[in-house]
């Protein structure tokens, strides 16, 4: 036990240097550099969400050209009366339409995503989400000019941009292991990114070329077919498939982010997590193994330091301790660090329960990673 013990832990300090938070720096850019955008939003019965997030999108202090391209997919609601009234205020807003009776060549989102994507004016488009709202009025221009000062250095080379999509802070503790889980994520798949093997990014925050996507989704049969059977995960499959032949830039600048609506119950909030990772399956190799092997050697960590712990002499107890409390502290400056950059706060009390809390949320999901998921996106 000793040993799995030793194991695990070598394991675990591995990806915390794997993990190390390393700042994003882009050049500074004049206003005449900046590309054209089309932000994108594919929403469904959202008129409260349209209502409350969409006027912060709109008042975005861009120098650049671009435009606001809602997707208005079959909702029911009040969504398409609210879109017009926000038109008469803000006229670079345009409305996309989708009638509830259309027979939709992609499940869910995916349609919408698709339509939407053939419709927007501008070639480099930044995907969010009607629940969400930027962090401040230079959101836009910090994804753009990530994405413009590599562009600059290698004109030839498509982009994408992943950006940070925090959730709103609120008291208890789903919402603290919710916005930890969503750092810690953020954590991993830039860090792979930056290996040069991005596998997912999140579609509240998320810029990419959409002429590659719509190649891909127009002319690749076997990607189309993927993206077609799959429920969910549409980010996730769009990045993992076509970023590894591009470039993953990172956005990790505090007014970079998206803030999003959270949910606030324990079953809603599963739910959700599911959907998401119903995708999992379709990563890399190396990105499962590697995720796998991170995942994994945490449980053995833990379960073999418990017992060791709870069984051992005195002597392997103090040893296991003193590795336990090192490895502990690692991780928390690690959280703290990642924290910091991404101006997330509340959490440095939290940081260790986190870490005991994903490996528990992680043997319960396993399933839904490996196996067929069903849901739908609404």
């Amino acid at each position: 036990m000793l040993y799995l013990f030793l194991f695990s832990l070598l394991i675990q300090i591995f990806f915390a240097w794997w993990y190390r938070y390393r700042p994003a720096v882009h050049a500074p850019l004049s206003a005449n550099a900046l590309p054209g955008v089309s932000i994108l939003i594919c929403g469904k019965n959202e008129e409260a969400h349209l209502r409350r997030f969409l006027p912060y999108i709109l008042r975005q202090s861009y120098a650049g050209q671009w435009e606001v391209l809602v997707v208005n997919d079959g909702s029911t609601d009040d969504s398409a009366a609210v879109l017009r009234a926000l038109q008469k205020d803000f006229p670079l807003l345009r409305v996309l339409t989708i009638d509830p009776a259309t027979e939709k060549t992609f499940p869910g989102k995916k349609y919408a995503l698709w339509q939407g994507l053939k419709e927007c004016t501008y070639d480099l488009v930044l995907l969010t989400d009607a629940d969400c709202m930027p962090a401040g009025k230079d959101w836009l221009h910090h994804m753009a000019a990530a994405y413009q000062g590599a562009k600059l250095q290698t004109p030839q080379q498509p982009y994408f941009v992943l950006g940070y999509g925090a959730y709103e802070r609120k008291p208890g503790l789903l919402n603290t292991f919710i916005r930890w889980e969503t750092v810690h994520t953020f954590m991993q798949y830039t860090s792979w990114a930056r290996a040069g093997y991005p596998y997912m990014g999140v579609g509240r925050n998320l810029m990419y070329e959409r002429a590659p996507v719509l190649q891909a989704l127009d002319q690749d049969e076997d990607f189309a077919a993927l993206f077609r059977r799959t429920a969910s995960g549409d980010d996730d499959l769009i990045v993992s498939y076509l970023a590894l032949s591009q470039q993953a830039v990172i956005a990790d600048h505090p007014e970079a982010k998206t803030i999003s609506a959270v949910k606030e119950t324990w079953s809603d909030w599963w739910k959700q997590k599911t959907r998401h990772v119903s995708s999992g399956k379709y990563y890399s190799e190396r990105v499962k193994r590697g995720l796998a092997a991170y995942a994994f050697s945490g449980l053995l960590f833990w379960v073999s330091a418990t017992a060791l712990l709870l069984t051992g002499n005195q002597k392997i107890q103090i040893i296991v301790l003193i590795l336990l409390l090192l490895r502990m502290g690692i991780y928390i400056m690690q959280n703290r660090k990642w924290c910091r950059a991404l101006d997330e706060r509340g959490q440095k009390a939290f940081s260790p329960f986190g870490d005991l809390m994903w490996v528990g949320y992680n043997i319960i999901l396993a399933p839904y990673i490996f196996f067929k998921n069903k849901q739908q996106w609404k």
